[in-house]
């Protein structure tokens, strides 16, 4: 992998009208928001990693095109987490789920995720 000083790979294509300035400012709420949680990783991994795919939610809809899912049942329980405009059966590649994770992961094309490493 070819990493820029940034930290990011600008040969991964992004979904349609997801900036890497999108991704940027979600991954520097998520770090503000969760600074003070990092204490549950320590206890309890699993609902750390919960909280990050929780406020990386927060931050693409906040910060980027792509919106929560209009009906808060059907968001919490089934892909994707957002979609551009917020649309409701949107394709595969204008659909993200966030996740927070200490591994990172090869997904296929379709599938993005923000990687939320610990150190």
């Amino acid at each position: 992998m070819a990493f820029d000083t940034e930290g990011f790979d600008r040969n991964v294509p992004l979904p349609p009208d997801l900036k890497i300035s999108h991704i940027r400012k979600a991954i520097e709420y998520i770090e503000r928001e969760t600074t003070e949680l990092v204490e549950v990783y320590y206890e309890q991994a699993n609902v750390f990693s919960g909280l990050v795919g929780i406020f990386g939610v927060r931050a693409l809809h906040s910060l980027s095109p792509y919106k929560k899912h209009k009906h808060p049942d059907v968001a919490q329980q089934r892909f994707p987490d957002v979609s551009l405009g917020g649309k409701q059966n949107p394709p595969p590649e204008q659909a993200l789920e966030s996740k927070g994770t200490t591994r990172p992961w090869t997904f296929p094309r379709s599938f993005y995720i923000f990687h939320a490493a610990s150190e």
